[in-house]
C-alpha cells in the first residue's frame, strides 16, 4: 500500500513539469496604453508598445517618444481541487514585481526607427504544503518551486507609405529562461526502517533565438484603421538538463539505507512554437473616445518525441479608452487566454492541463506636458482540469486559477 501510495504521490510531478507558458499561447499584456486596454492594440500601436502588437503602428507615432511599465506587481494562484484522497487541495501561488517593458521610437528620415526590450510571458509557481494523517501516510511534505521567463529584446523599423498605409518589421531576440525544482518527503505509518521517502527533481531550461514580426496597417476610411501582424518563434539553440534522486531511509536516522543516485540527463532539441496571426481594427468615433478589437490565431504544432503537441487558439481582446478632459483618460478592456492542450479525457493518460483563462483591465491615466503615468489593474480568472497523478486514467483534478496584477506605467514625447 505505501509503495503505490508513494508512487502516486511521485507521479504528480512527473506530469507538471511544463510551465503555464507552455499551456496559453496570450500571457503577459505590456506596453503603456496597450496594457490598459487589454492588449487590442494591434491597430492602434503608434507609441512604442506598438512594436509587441504591430511594428507598422510606429510609423504614425507623431513624434519620438519613450515608454515604460515601470512596476507590475503580480500575484497569481492556482488551487488543484480533492488532488489527494478527494479531500485535500494543491495549492500554488506566486508574487513578483516585474518591470515587464521599456521601448523607443524615433523617426529616422522616412522611416520611424524603435527599440523594445519586453518580458511576454513570465511565471513564477511556489508551493509549500505539508499534509498530516492521509491514508497509510503520517507525514507528506511538498516544497516546489519553478521560475520560467521570456524576454523579446530588439529593433524596429517602420515607413509609412501614405496616409492610408504603412508597413513594418521587427526582429527581436527570444531569451528564454526557466528553472524548476520540487522536493517532497513522505513518511509512512510504519515504524520500520525505510519508513521515510524522499524525492529531489532539478530541471533547467535555456534558448536563444528570434521572433521575427511582419505587421501592415491600412486606413481605409476617416476614423477606421485595420492592422495584420504575423510573427513565428525560432529557436536557434536549446538546452535541457533534469537530474532526479531518491532517498529511502528512516526518519530517525541519517544517511541514506537505499537511493536512486542523481543523474544528469541533457538534450539540446528546439521546441516548435506556433505561428501567430493577429488581424485588428480600431474606430475612432470622435477625438475624445476609441474602441479597438484584435483577433489572435495561434497555429497546431505537431508532437515530437521530446515535446507534446499543440493545439491551434483563437482568442480575442477588446479595449477601450475615453478621454472625460484633456488631462484624464479611462481605459478599460477584456480579452482570453485560451489553453492550447486538448480537453482531458477520462480514459487517458499523462494528459496536460487544460484552463481556459478569461481577463479584464482598466487603467486611469494622467498627461501633462508630453508626458504622461497611468494606474491600473489586471484580473485573470481560469477554470478547467489537470491530471496530477498522469498514470492514472480518470482521476482527475478540477483547476482553477486567479491571478491579480497591479501596473505603474508612464510614456513621454520629445
Amino acid at each position: 500500500m505505501r509503495i503505490k501510495l508513494f508512487f502516486l504521490l511521485s507521479s504528480a510531478f512527473a506530469s507538471t513539469l511544463l510551465s503555464a507558458d507552455e499551456l496559453h499561447n496570450i500571457n503577459q499584456i505590456v506596453g503603456d496604453r496597450s496594457i490598459g486596454m487589454a492588449g487590442a492594440y494591434g491597430a492602434v500601436s503608434d507609441d512604442p508598445s506598438g512594436m509587441v502588437y504591430n511594428p507598422a503602428g510606429i510609423a504614425f507615432a507623431n513624434a519620438a517618444s519613450m515608454s515604460a511599465n515601470v512596476n507590475t506587481l503580480q500575484w497569481s494562484q492556482i488551487t488543484y481541487k480533492d488532488a489527494l484522497q478527494e479531500t485535500f487541495d494543491y495549492q500554488r501561488s506566486a508574487y513578483q514585481v516585474l518591470p515587464n517593458f521599456f521601448g523607443v521610437v524615433q523617426p529616422f528620415g522616412d522611416v520611424m526607427v524603435g527599440f523594445s526590450s519586453a518580458i511576454v510571458d513570465s511565471n513564477q509557481e511556489k508551493q509549500d504544503q505539508v499534509f498530516d494523517n492521509l491514508q497509510g501516510i503520517e507525514r507528506f511534505t511538498v516544497n516546489f518551486h519553478n521560475i520560467d521567463t521570456i524576454y523579446n529584446v530588439g529593433p524596429t523599423v517602420a515607413r509609412k507609405f501614405s496616409q492610408k498605409l504603412a508597413i513594418g518589421f521587427s526582429l527581436p531576440l527570444h531569451y528564454r529562461s526557466s528553472e524548476y525544482i520540487s522536493n517532497q518527503s513522505v513518511v509512512f505509518e510504519e515504524s520500520n526502517s525505510d519508513n521515510l521517502r524522499w524525492t529531489n527533481v532539478y530541471k533547467k531550461i535555456s534558448e536563444q533565438g528570434v521572433r521575427p514580426k511582419l505587421g501592415v496597417l491600412v486606413v481605409p476610411i476617416e476614423k477606421l484603421s485595420i492592422g495584420l501582424t504575423v510573427d513565428k518563434t525560432l529557436v536557434l539553440n536549446a538546452r535541457q538538463s533534469r537530474q532526479a534522486s531518491q532517498c529511502y531511509t528512516n526518519d530517525t536516522d541519517i544517511g541514506c539505507s537505499d537511493q536512486q543516485n542523481p543523474s544528469i540527463e541533457k538534450t539540446t532539441l528546439k521546441p516548435n512554437y506556433p505561428i501567430q496571426v493577429r488581424v485588428a481594427g480600431a474606430w475612432f468615433p470622435n477625438s475624445a473616445l476609441l474602441v479597438s478589437a484584435d483577433f489572435i490565431h495561434n497555429s497546431a504544432v505537431s508532437s515530437t518525441t521530446a515535446f507534446p503537441g499543440k493545439e491551434a487558439t483563437y482568442d480575442a481582446a477588446v479595449g477601450l479608452e475615453w478621454y472625460w478632459s484633456p488631462r484624464w483618460a479611462l481605459r478599460s478592456g477584456a480579452y482570453t487566454s485560451m489553453a492550447n492542450t486538448p480537453e482531458l479525457n477520462d480514459l487517458a493518460t499523462n494528459q496536460s492541463a487544460h484552463v481556459d483563462r478569461y481577463g479584464a483591465t482598466v487603467s486611469v491615466a494622467r498627461f501633462s506636458q508630453g508626458s504622461s503615468i497611468s494606474l491600473g489593474v489586471i484580473g485573470l480568472y481560469g477554470q478547467g482540469k489537470s491530471q496530477l497523478f498522469g498514470s492514472i486514467p480518470g482521476l482527475l483534478q478540477k483547476t482553477t486559477s486567479i491571478d491579480v496584477n497591479v501596473f505603474f506605467t508612464t510614456s513621454y514625447r520629445y
